[in-house]
């Protein structure tokens, strides 16, 4: 990779962290559900120019986003809101490998050695690891929700890869116009306070819906989608494996999140599975990349 990319890459990277230090500010200010049905809706007003039939490529691509829009956002600022916390959060999100690996072999039929099942081993005891440490065992909701969360978006993963050219920008406005409208209803029926957050929102609230729109799902995936056509998807890996690192250390930064030996080993026994995982299976489908969804 030249310089630039490399940069590049880190960047998108660092981005991908800072999301789960902008979703838990936004959740501190807006109810969960609304925040996600106002996340989809921006995204899918900014993206408009995209929003084109795709002929044939409809009914996967709306279920893709319910699955992934409705579904797994839901869940995962639920379960950012339910920790009060990211790095826990941003450790439990690499589940999305693991699931993906697992549905894979059962809906797709697909075979798979011992280095990636030691891989799924590795990731579900890290976060294991994790929920025993006592400072994660307050956070425990919110780690289950999250779980839940990438078992849903590795459902989507294996929805988007029965579909073929479909861009990047394009599935992304597709699943803030079809997930917005159910997302805003839901809220209105569960939720309370929605005008009132609207009403009373602060720069800090702003920038963080700003951020997760604008930065994590136009700047960062079209960043992406620009970095895969050029490079391997095993040159790219490692730099989405950052992604949680950067989370982490932002949320020590900037929340005092402490950090026990505890968390620590399952922190890298999860992650170096994750890795173990996304490599072996760039190596046997080198068209394919998870990209961190925050």
């Amino acid at each position: 990779m030249s310089l630039p990319h490399i940069a590049m890459a880190l960047v998108i990277s660092a981005i991908w962290g800072f999301s789960f230090v902008a979703s838990k500010v936004g959740l501190d200010h807006f109810p969960p559900l609304f925040f996600t049905a106002l996340r989809f809706l921006l995204v899918a007003i900014l993206l408009s120019p995209f929003l084109r039939i795709i002929k044939g490529r409809m009914k996967p691509i709306f279920w893709i986003a319910i699955t992934v829009g409705v579904f797994h956002f839901t869940f995962l600022y639920l379960g950012i809101f339910a920790a009060g916390g990211v790095t826990a959060v941003a450790i439990t999100s690499q589940l999305i490998a693991p699931f993906s690996v697992i549905l894979a072999v059962i809906l797709l039929k697909e075979t798979i050695g011992w280095r990636r099942i030691l891989g799924i081993i590795m990731a579900f005891g890290g976060v294991m690891v994790l929920g025993f440490d006592p400072v994660i065992f307050n956070q425990l909701e919110g780690v289950i929700l999250v779980a839940i969360a990438a078992l849903f978006m590795s459902v989507g993963l294996i929805l988007m890869r029965q579909i073929q050219n479909v861009r990047t920008m394009s599935m992304q406005a597709w699943i803030g116009a079809i997930s917005a409208l159910p997302l805003m209803l839901l809220s209105f029926s569960v939720e309370s306070g929605q005008v009132e957050s609207v009403m009373s929102m602060g720069w800090e609230a702003l920038g963080a819906l700003a951020f997760v729109v604008i930065v994590t799902t136009i700047i960062a995936h079209g960043g992406w989608y620009y970095l895969i056509q050029r490079y391997p998807i095993a040159v790219l890996t490692p730099f989405g494996l950052l992604a949680p690192i950067f989370g982490v250390a932002f949320g020590v930064m900037l929340f005092s999140e402490p950090i026990t030996l505890r968390f620590v080993l399952g922190g890298v026994l999860t992650l170096a599975g994750v890795a173990i995982i996304n490599l072996r299976t760039a190596k046997k489908s080198p068209g394919l990349a998870n990209e961190p969804e925050v």
